[in-house]
């Protein structure tokens, strides 16, 4: 039976926050990437094969045959630290007295901090007086899409970025104007964008097609202005800061060091590709100076399918990309957002650049982050508006997906870009089947599915007519009132003996009209056992 919610408005009010959310991290290790093998068109590698997420011998190895049971406890790298003070007096008195009982690594001026080796906690506790903040340095690397599942029928993106975003011509001069930060491998020159340059702060290989692609992937889908790379902002300006080697390993200071040198050098979006499961103190607060400059992080939220986003996209004040397929249905090895700020964007087998001038199939909350990082940046060009204004547009104006309003696997929604640069024109008429979500019976709850029809134009819509097939046969509702940018929202009850039986089930609904985008008048959604779940 369908039980019709009342009609809600998809506006998510989200606030940029800079306070911590501290949760124990764990260790992570990483494989090297394959390299696409090249096809007569676009190259459609099977998905970067690298470990995120899961315990190893990656660490580096101890000084000596004592254990640093603290970095150990907590996945840390063991014998390094990083030290907070207070001002640059109290950090340079500290290394006047340390003397050659640490090794200094590192600094960070911005932040009066330092990275430290060492070879015995005690001797460090006894330099320490109190006043310093003393964190963990964590592993980082960029996400595995296997480290969780796909769904059997998750839609590929392809070269369709610039259909997902909304736009029916490429406009080259979108996010000209902005300047944005991709932390990641380094980005390599490529046909599809030209140059970009990169600062290395991670060893690289003196020829740049030997590096991981990772980074060069993830960057055409911010700057791609070719039909076979295309990117969300062709226009902004790209400056590279390479964190991660070749097996796409780095830490958590580097990615605080590079976001600080990011944040100074002028940028106004920062894209992350990458994160930890630790919790450091030194990211965290290149999170909050960030955010104090004014400064948007775009931050992958990770591909383990966890509970959770990895750092710093838990985080408050950054946004978490969350990954769904080109039909907007959440992608299952998607980690959740954690913070309120999440958005989603596609990350399954998106054509991006590669080194050796190759088109690749790119997929992960990889390419989700770089997608709405360029957004952001076409938002802000387009209106003339900061990077935290851009982003409350976006969330304004988003469309819904997964379950109704803000939720976790998919945040906010999606943002469209059309229908963003449309909301100024009148008497759009575009009523849209906007997501769908069956949920599988569990020990406590029945099946159910969820239908969300949302007025994606600029005008009121009366009286739409809206079909919807279950298994159980065809309903038609009929919606009497929806305002530009509300949802419409249904409940109703499927059978488990369904879901018993192990095989598929579907659930459509459509909308009998002619409108504006009438390509968003059907969908169809399919839930599949876990044997058609890889």
């Amino acid at each position: 039976m369908i039980t019709p919610r009342k009609i809600t408005s998809s506006i998510v009010g989200i606030s940029l926050l800079t306070a911590l959310g501290y949760f124990l991290g764990r260790t992570s290790d990483s494989l090297t990437s394959k390299q696409p093998s090249q096809s007569e068109s676009a190259i459609e590698s099977p998905p970067f094969e690298r470990e995120w997420g899961k315990r190893g011998s990656g660490r580096p190895s101890s000084p000596s045959k004592a254990i640093d049971d603290d970095a150990s406890k907590s996945g840390a790298i063991p014998w390094q630290r990083s030290l907070k003070f207070a001002s640059r007096e109290a950090m340079n008195a500290f290394l006047s007295r340390a003397g050659g009982n640490i090794r200094l690594l590192d600094q960070i001026d911005a932040l009066h901090a330092i990275r430290i080796g060492f070879d015995d906690n005690d001797a460090l506790a006894a330099l320490l007086d109190g006043s310093e903040q003393v964190g963990m340095i964590f592993p980082a690397y960029t996400p595995n899409p296997t480290g969780g599942s796909v769904q059997a029928n998750a839609e590929p993106l392809g070269r369709n970025l610039l259909k997902w975003l909304g736009l029916e011509e490429f406009d080259l001069s979108l996010g000209k104007g902005v300047k944005i930060a991709i932390l990641d491998t380094g980005v390599v020159p490529h046909p599809a964008y030209g140059k970009v340059e990169n600062i290395i702060l991670s060893p690289a290989s003196q020829n740049p097609d030997e590096w991981n692609g990772h980074g060069t992937a993830a960057a055409s889908l911010i700057i791609g202005n070719t039909p076979a790379v295309p990117g969300a902002a062709p226009g902004a300006e790209l400056t590279s800061w390479r964190i991660a080697d070749d097996n796409g390993r780095s830490d958590s200071w580097l990615i605080a060091q590079a976001i600080i040198q990011a944040v100074d050098a002028g940028n106004e979006v920062i894209s992350l590709s990458m994160g930890t499961y630790g919790d450091s103190s030194a990211l965290h607060d290149a999170v909050v100076y960030a955010a104090s400059k004014g400064v948007m992080i775009v931050a992958s939220s990770g591909n383990d399918g966890e509970k959770r986003s990895a750092y710093p996209a838990s985080y408050d004040g950054v946004v978490a990309a969350t990954a769904v397929d080109a039909n907007n249905d959440h992608l299952l090895f998607s980690n959740l957002a954690a913070n309120e700020n999440g958005l989603s964007a596609p990350g399954w087998k998106a054509s991006s650049a590669w080194p050796g001038d190759q088109v690749a199939s790119f997929s992960g909350t990889s390419a989700s982050a770089p997608i709405i990082s360029g957004e952001i940046a076409a938002v802000m060009s387009h209106y003339d508006l900061s990077a935290a204004q851009a982003y409350n547009v976006m969330v304004q104006y988003a469309n819904e997906t997964g379950t109704l309003g803000y939720d976790p696997q998919t945040g906010a929604g999606a943002a469209n870009l059309g229908r963003i640069f449309r909301t100024d024109t009148p008497n759009v008429s575009d009523a849209a089947v906007a997501s769908q979500v069956i949920q599988a019976p569990t020990a406590t709850s029945p099946a159910t599915a969820q239908i969300n029809i949302q007025n994606q134009g600029t005008t009121d819509l009366r009286n739409v007519p809206v079909q919807i097939t279950t298994p159980a046969g065809t309903s038609q509702v009929t919606i009497s009132l929806i305002k530009p940018n509300q949802v419409a929202s249904y409940d109703f009850a499927l059978d488990s003996a369904l879901f018993e039986n192990k095989s598929p089930v579907s659930v459509s609904a459509t909308i009998p009209l002619q409108d504006n985008q009438s390509a968003n008048n059907q969908r169809t959604t399919t839930w599949l056992p876990s044997n058609e779940q890889p």
